[in-house]
């Protein structure tokens, strides 16, 4: 009858010995696929990652904020201001509202000129950086970004010269402020520091925010930091056909 169980119904059927099999008819389903313009043709990765069938089970959370260590972001661009993280406990009024030290501290911090402004100026690499984590997807502009719905907190340490500043203090200002993910897309070789051990680990273990960081893009077998600090996720790239990089 209708009220029977499906799984019992089926094992009923096994049990009589008069059918090859019995298993549920599954009704199919479209695949997700956001209507973003250059994802096709540019995102190969979202193929390679098999990111169309990740996105049936999730499409992020806005509770979840990605911070974008970099050389800062576009602020006004179109696939990417919608997704940043606001600070609404300290608007832009000239005064410290939430007394964390930061004034205005709204949307990010820029640690290389210690303003509250973390809008991109020399290198536009951060610009990339945070639409590969979370542009705002399926709106019709640009690129898909893998987080969809998740938010980006711009944390600019790189300055006009293109020289890291305070580049482990804004791990931990990210960790301090919400953060559940922290991109480091930069590093060099054999530059091992105890304290950036320390923030990573602080970061980790007493914050439980997971740091992301680039290998490096040169195919080089050696060290390369942040990528190879304990508890680190070291992330490194693939070309089109999902071989290593080099």
């Amino acid at each position: 009858s209708a009220d029977v169980e499906i799984e019992k119904a089926i094992n009923l059927l096994l049990k009589t010995g008069i059918v090859e099999y019995a298993e549920p008819k599954y009704k199919e389903h479209l695949l997700y696929t956001p209507n973003d313009p250059y994802m096709e043709k540019y995102q190969y990765y979202i193929y390679l990652i098999n990111l169309i069938n990740a996105w049936d089970i999730s499409k992020g959370d806005t509770n979840i904020t990605i911070g974008i260590i970099d050389t800062g972001i576009d602020i006004n661009h179109p696939d990417l201001t919608s997704n940043v993280k606001k600070n609404f406990d300290d608007p832009p009024d000239g005064v410290d509202n939430d007394n964390d030290g930061f004034v205005d501290n709204y949307i990010g911090w820029n640690f290389a000129y210690n303003s509250n402004n973390p809008q991109y100026t020399s290198s536009s690499h951060g610009v990339h950086v945070a639409g590969v984590a979370s542009a705002s997807t399926d709106n019709g502009v640009g690129v898909a970004g893998v987080g969809f719905k998740c938010k980006i907190m711009p944390l600019k340490i790189f300055n006009d010269n293109n020289v890291s500043v305070n580049s482990y203090e804004a791990i931990v200002y990210a960790a301090e402020h919400g953060c559940t993910v922290a991109n480091c897309s930069w590093g060099s070789k054999f530059t091992y520091s105890q304290f950036a051990q320390d923030v990573i680990t602080y970061a980790t273990i007493n914050k439980n925010m997971l740091v992301v960081a680039a290998a490096g893009n040169d195919g080089n077998q050696g060290l390369f930091y942040p990528a190879s600090y304990e508890y680190v996720i070291s992330v490194g790239a693939s070309n089109q056909k999902d071989c290593k990089w080099e």
